[in-house]
C-alpha cells in the first residue's frame, strides 16, 4: 500500500474501499465548506479544491473573510485556524457531477447531515449547488438561503465560478456581511 499524503484517507464507500479526502473538522466548527465530491486531482494531491475552479472559489471565500488566504494552494490550515472545515456529500472521487449517481448522493446525504448536526455547525458554505439541494431540498440561488437546515444552520451557496463579476461581488458581499454580523 502506498503511503497517504496530506488529507488522503481510505474509506469504505457503499461497500467498496476508495482513496478519498478525509473530512477536515475544526475543534469548534464555525463553518464547513461542503462540496459534492472530491476531484481526482485533489485526492492525488491530498488537499481539497486543487483545480483551477476550486482554487478560485476558495480565494473568493478568503476575500470575503471566511479565513485568511494561504500563500500556496492548500487551504486547510488557514481554514482550520478560522474554525472552518471541509467535507463532501459523496466520498468517491470523480471528474464531475455527471459521474455521481443519485444513489450515492442519497447515501452520502444522511451521513453529511448527521455529521453537521452532531457538531452543531451553524454555517454551511456550498461551493456548488448540490449540497444546498441535499441539505434544504432545493438548489436555491446563489447567496444566503432563507431556509435553514433541520438543526437551524444557515446555508450559503456560492456564485458559479463563471458567473458575471457584478453577481459574484454582490453575493460574496452578502457572505462578508453575514460574517461581520457574527450571526
Amino acid at each position: 500500500m502506498t503511503e497517504l499524503i496530506g488529507f488522503q484517507t481510505r474509506e469504505d464507500w457503499m461497500g467498496r474501499e476508495v482513496l478519498t479526502l478525509a473530512d477536515v473538522w475544526p475543534d469548534v466548527p464555525r463553518a464547513m465548506i461542503v462540496g459534492l465530491n472530491p476531484a481526482p486531482s485533489s485526492v492525488e494531491a491530498g488537499h481539497y479544491y486543487q483545480g483551477r475552479v476550486g482554487q478560485g472559489q476558495l480565494r473568493k471565500l478568503a476575500a470575503a473573510g471566511l479565513f485568511r488566504a494561504p500563500a500556496g494552494r492548500n487551504f486547510e490550515d488557514a481554514a482550520l485556524a478560522a474554525g472552518v472545515g471541509f467535507t463532501d456529500v459523496v466520498k468517491r472521487p470523480s471528474r464531475g457531477e455527471g459521474d455521481v449517481g443519485a444513489d450515492e448522493i442519497h447515501y452520502g446525504s444522511t451521513q453529511l447531515a448527521d455529521n453537521l448536526r452532531s457538531r452543531h455547525v451553524g454555517l454551511i458554505v456550498s461551493v456548488f449547488r448540490h449540497p444546498v439541494k441535499v441539505l434544504l431540498g432545493s438548489e436555491g440561488v446563489a447567496g444566503m438561503q432563507s431556509k435553514r437546515t433541520s438543526w437551524g444552520a444557515r446555508v450559503f451557496r456560492m456564485p458559479g465560478p463563471f458567473d458575471k463579476r457584478e453577481n459574484v461581488e454582490r453575493v460574496m458581499l452578502e457572505l462578508s456581511s453575514h460574517l461581520k454580523s457574527g450571526e
